[in-house]
């Protein structure tokens, strides 16, 4: 159960932060270079909040992978 519920509260963590990204990305569009700071972090907001959901998708099914492998090597014995 604790899989499920960490999972989504990442989601809704990395929704929250994409959305921060946007609203900075859209208010500082205007002067679209390198040197424009509210920009990148906006683009650094959509990154981290892509990685975070990412990581909220991948981790359970990890541990779900981890906790499958000791029942089917012991299938396998049997």
């Amino acid at each position: 159960m604790k899989n499920k519920e960490m999972s989504r509260m990442l989601k809704w963590v990395a929704m929250i932060i994409i959305g921060v990204g946007v609203l900075c990305c859209l208010m500082n569009i205007a002067q679209f270079n390198d040197r424009n700071l509210g920009l990148m972090v906006g683009i650094g907001f959509l990154i981290g909040g892509s990685q975070i959901m990412l990581f909220g998708v991948i981790a359970p099914l990890m541990q779900k992978n981890q906790e499958a492998s000791p029942a089917t090597a012991a299938e396998e014995l049997v």
